[in-house]
C-alpha cells in the first residue's frame, strides 16, 4: 500500500491532490477529493476494490429505502387520527428493521467471509474433526474501518438522524476517503461528510497547524515506533532467550511501539486533513495519564470506543430484555451488583467485539475479555473501595493516590499489550511467567548480552524521543495549546522549531530495511 510516511505519499499523491483541492472551484472540489481517494485505494489495495465497491452499493440503496420508507408513513399519517397513525408507524417501522437487519448482514457478511473464514474453518476443523481446507482470500485494505463506518451511516439513517445520501459517488467518497480508509479515524457521515461536501478554502493558520500537527505524528511513527520495533522483535521472536526484565522491557517498548505507531499516523492523517481544513475525529487524547481502565479507553482509540458505545452498548442497554433486567436488580441491595445485573450483556458483547474486531484469532477475544472482566470487577468494588478509603480517611483525590492510579492502569494496561503482542495465549503465559521468575537488571544495559540487537544510537534516539512525548503530553495534559502558542509565535521563531523538528525526523529517523517503516500496525486489523 502508499504508505502515509513515504516521500511518494507526501511530494506525489498529497501534493499533487492538494495542490488540485486548492486550485478548483468550492463546487467540486469533493471531485478532486473522490478521484484522489480512488486512485489511492486502487494502487494500496492493489485493484482488490470488491469488497468497497459492493458496501458502496448496498448502504447507498439501503439508504434510500430507509428513506422511502419515512417519506411513505409521514405521507400516510399526515390526516390519520393518532391511533391510526401509531398503527402505521408500527407497520413501516417493521418494514425498516428488516431493510436495517439485510444491509447490516450483507456488510458485516463480507466483513466475516474475507477476514474471518479461515479462523472458523480451524476452529471447525479442531472441533469437529475435520478436513476443510483454507480458503485464499485477500482482505481488502480498511474493510475493518469501512464496515463500521457503513453500519454507521445506514444505522443514523433509520434512527432519523441522517438523510440518505442521493449520489453515490458522496457515498463512495465517504467510505473511502484517502485519509482515513486505511486507520482511521472512524467516522459517522455526519462528521465527516459535511465537510468532503463543503469545499472548505484553505487557509494559512490551518496550513501551519496542520503542518505542524504531521511531523509531530512522522517524529513518533519514524524515530520512536519504526526504531523500538528492533527491540520487541527480538524479545517476542524468542522470548525463551530472555530474562524477566527484557521481556518486561520488550512489552513496555510495544506499548511505546503500537501507540506512537498508531497514534503518530493519526496526527499525520489529522494533520492533512487541517490542511485542507478538514476536522477529522481525534482518536487519542493523552491515554496513559488515565487513572482507571475505563479512562483509558476514552482516551485511547477514541472514535472505535464512540461506534461500540452508539452501536452496540446503547442499543443493548435500552433493548426491552435489559430494561426489565433493569426493573427487577432494584430488588438488589448491593449497588455493585446491581449495576453489574444490568451492564453484564451490554458490556460482554462491547468488549468480545471489540478484541475479535482486531484479528481473527482467539488472543483478540481474550484480549477484550480482559477487560471487560476488569470493566466488571470495577463496578463491582467501586462502592466498597469508595466506603473504605473514607473510612481511613483517605483523600482519593490527592496526587499520590492519582499517581498511583496511573501506574496501576500502566501496569493492567501492559498486560494487556503482552496478550495482544504474544503469539497466542499460550505464549503470552510463558512470557507472563518468565517475567515474574527469571529478574536481571543488568539486561537493560546497551550492549548488554541481552539480544535486543540495538546500538547506544538506537537507545539514545528512543529514550529521548519518549522524553519528549512525555514532555509535551504533559504539558498539553495540564490544558496548554502547544499548536496554537507556536503558531503566535514569530514567524522566524516558528519556522525554526518546524524546520528543527523536519531535521530531527531526517537525522533520527528509522530507515531502511532493517527497521520495518512503514509497516502500518492498525492497517492489518
Amino acid at each position: 500500500m502508499i504508505s502515509y510516511t513515504t516521500f511518494s505519499f507526501f511530494i506525489l499523491y498529497f501534493g499533487i491532490t492538494f495542490l488540485l483541492y486548492c486550485l478548483v472551484p468550492k463546487r467540486v472540489k469533493w471531485c478532486v477529493l473522490l478521484l484522489g481517494s480512488c486512485v489511492f485505494y486502487f494502487i494500496s489495495a492493489k485493484g482488490h476494490i470488491f469488497s468497497l465497491i459492493i458496501n458502496v452499493i448496498v448502504i447507498w440503496i439501503v439508504g434510500l429505502g430507509l428513506q422511502m420508507i419515512d417519506n411513505k408513513a409521514q405521507s400516510k399519517t399526515r390526516y390519520s387520527t393518532k391511533d391510526e397513525k401509531k398503527k402505521i408507524k408500527t407497520v413501516y417501522l417493521k418494514y425498516k428493521k428488516l431493510l436495517l437487519s439485510l444491509g447490516i448482514t450483507i456488510t458485516v457478511s463480507l466483513l466475516i467471509v474475507s477476514k474471518y473464514s479461515n479462523f472458523f474453518i480451524d476452529n471447525a476443523n479442531k472441533i469437529c474433526n475435520l478436513n476443510l481446507n483454507y480458503i485464499q482470500i485477500v482482505q481488502p485494505l480498511g474493510i475493518s474501518f469501512f464496515t463500521l463506518e457503513s453500519i454507521s451511516y445506514i444505522t443514523d439513517v433509520y434512527r432519523g438522524s441522517v438523510k440518505a445520501e442521493k449520489n453515490p459517488l458522496r457515498v463512495l467518497l465517504f467510505l473511502s476517503f484517502f485519509l482515513t480508509v486505511v486507520e482511521g479515524p472512524i467516522s459517522k457521515y455526519t462528521q465527516l461528510s459535511s465537510q468532503l461536501d463543503k469545499g472548505i478554502s484553505v487557509n494559512y493558520e490551518n496550513l501551519s497547524k496542520g503542518f505542524l500537527l504531521a511531523i509531530w505524528g512522522l517524529f513518533k511513527k519514524v524515530v520512536i515506533a519504526d526504531r523500538a520495533v528492533i527491540l520487541v522483535n527480538n524479545v517476542f521472536d524468542s522470548y525463551k532467550n530472555h530474562t524477566g526484565i527484557a521481556i518486561a522491557a520488550g512489552v513496555v517498548f510495544y506499548t511505546i511501539q503500537l501507540y506512537c505507531d498508531f497514534s503518530g499516523i493519526m496526527d499525520v492523517v489529522c494533520g492533512l486533513g487541517q490542511m485542507m481544513g478538514l476536522a477529522l475525529a481525534s482518536n487519542f487524547k493523552r491515554p496513559f495519564f488515565s487513572k482507571t481502565i475505563q479512562e483509558f479507553w476514552q482516551r485511547w482509540h477514541i472514535t472505535l470506543g464512540s461506534w461500540l458505545r452508539d452501536y452496540i452498548f446503547l442499543p443493548l442497554s435500552l433493548s426491552e430484555p435489559i430494561k426489565q433486567a433493569s426493573r427487577r436488580s432494584k430488588n438488589i441491595r448491593y449497588p455493585g451488583f446491581s449495576k453489574l445485573y444490568i451492564l453484564f450483556i451490554p458490556l460482554f458483547f462491547v468488549w468480545l467485539l471489540n478484541g475479535f474486531w482486531h484479528g481473527a484469532e482467539w488472543k483478540y477475544v481474550i484480549y477484550g475479555l480482559y477487560y471487560f472482566l476488569l470493566m466488571l470487577t470495577g463496578i463491582v468494588f467501586e462502592p466498597s473501595i469508595e466506603k473504605i478509603c473514607k473510612k481511613i480517611k483517605l483523600n482519593r483525590q490527592a496526587k499520590p493516590y492519582q499517581l498511583f492510579q496511573i501506574i496501576k492502569t500502566i501496569i493492567i494496561v501492559n498486560i494487556g499489550m503482552l496478550i495482544f503482542r504474544a503469539d497466542s495465549i499460550k505464549t503470552a503465559f510463558e512470557m507472563l511467567v518468565i517475567m515474574i521468575t527469571k529478574i536481571d537488571l543488568a539486561a537493560l544495559i546497551p550492549g548488554y548480552k541481552n539480544g535486543f540487537n540495538l546500538l547506544p544510537y538506537d537507545y539514545t534516539a528512543i529514550v529521548l524521543g519518549s522524553i519528549l512525548l512525555f514532555l509535551v503530553s504533559y504539558i498539553e495534559e495540564k490544558g496548554i495549546d502547544i499548536k496554537d502558542k507556536i503558531f503566535h509565535l514569530p514567524y522566524i521563531i516558528k519556522t525554526i522549531i518546524y524546520m528543527s523538528l523536519l531535521l530531527i525526523i531526517v537525522v533520527f529517523g528509522a530507515y531502511g530495511e532493517e527497521y520495518g517503516v512503514g509497516d502500518l500496525i492498525y492497517a492489518n486489523f
